[in-house]
């Protein structure tokens, strides 16, 4: 009797998730101002799927015929899962150009890392990899008292400088550099790029840092609260600034996107998503291009230190341009990890 009691609710439990992940997989193409509830299915896409694993190896234990219908799941949505890791052996052995993606916290400004040599090794990780064009995000430096050793640079000054911004350096020369508005503002801190000359060829390169989800450490005490009232606000806190980062997100990447498609130039992005793999942030900005990571990565990727599996940085490209070498550095200077990797151009 307590078998089929626990199966039947087992069973319940299945359903439920497996329709809910069925529904993540769509997210991806459902702008957050349409529908933001769904965002969140493809935010915890991860976490939907080790449920799915642990409930198949669980009805398998138990021999029962579940864990087939699990197992036909999980294959529809393995294209969705193959995202968020990569084996590759590719390495090309041409010249190419090596590029660097960086969300850098303002070069601990606020001291959140015990060590006040943050910047500078930073700038020896980059020295160290040979990085030609390296995109910053979260870039702060109001007193030009941080010396980088590019020859080129495109700095998005906000209009005070003490704001964090972004920066593109370069040892290529930058011919065009400006911002793409957002609702006819220019934002700094959002979405800039460079047109880049590298020897016969011009590119151009956007660094991107999509809308935040602003938690901070009393949105995560409350929730860790057992009284009852705490918690509730806590959740309901969380569920607001997700929401409205959807929102901002799904707008923000609608208006890069269309500027991205009037490019005269192969294009390069790189940048902050601030989104996993299943999210219509990446759906739509990795339209027609190619995922550095999926092409020349080896493990799972993971971009944002706090949370394991997250991968929310990203370099893009154009199909005419080649990645080799991409890596997910191990230095924890951020609570972002630096990604790069070598591009050929075809």
């Amino acid at each position: 009797m307590i078998k089929k009691i626990i199966s039947k609710i087992l069973l319940f439990l299945n359903l439920a998730i497996a329709f809910i992940l069925l529904i993540s997989i769509i997210s991806p193409y459902i702008n957050p101002n349409i529908l933001w509830p769904i965002s969140f299915l493809g935010l915890f896409f991860p976490i939907i799927i080790l449920s799915i694993l642990t409930l198949c190896i669980i009805w398998y234990k138990l021999k029962k015929k579940f864990f087939w219908y699990n197992i036909l799941i999980i294959l529809i949505s393995t294209p969705y899962i193959l995202r968020f890791f990569s084996v590759s052996d590719t390495e090309i052995k041409e010249d190419g150009v090596n590029i660097m993606s960086y969300n850098v916290r303002l070069f601990n400004k606020w001291n959140w890392i015990n060590d006040n040599n943050i910047y500078e090794k930073i700038i020896n990780l980059s020295v160290s990899e040979k990085i030609d064009i390296f995109c910053i995000q979260e870039y702060s430096n109001p007193n030009n008292d941080l010396i980088f050793p590019y020859k080129y640079s495109h700095i998005g000054i906000q209009k005070n400088r003490e704001d964090w911004h972004m920066a593109i350096y370069s040892n290529y020369p930058q011919i065009n550099k400006s911002t793409v508005k957002i609702n006819d503002n220019e934002m700094n801190n959002i979405c800039i790029f460079s047109d880049i000359i590298i020897k016969n060829d011009t590119i151009r390169v956007y660094n991107i840092h999509l809308a935040s989800n602003f938690f901070n450490n009393k949105d995560f005490n409350k929730i860790k609260s057992v009284q009852k009232e705490k918690f509730k606000k806590g959740i309901i806190s969380i569920v607001k600034k997700l929401k409205d980062s959807f929102v901002r997100r799904g707008n923000q990447v609608d208006e890069i996107k269309n500027h991205i498609e009037e490019s005269p130039y192969p294009v390069i992005i790189c940048g902050d998503f601030n989104d996993t793999p299943v999210s219509y942030a990446y759906q739509k900005l990795s339209d027609k291009k190619i995922d550095a990571f999926l092409e020349s990565g080896n493990g799972i990727g993971a971009t944002y230190i706090k949370f394991p599996l997250l991968r929310i940085d990203y370099i893009l490209h154009d199909s005419r341009i080649n990645s080799s070498e991409f890596k997910t550095h191990k230095n924890k200077l951020s609570d972002h990890r630096a990604i790069s990797c070598k591009l050929i151009f075809n």
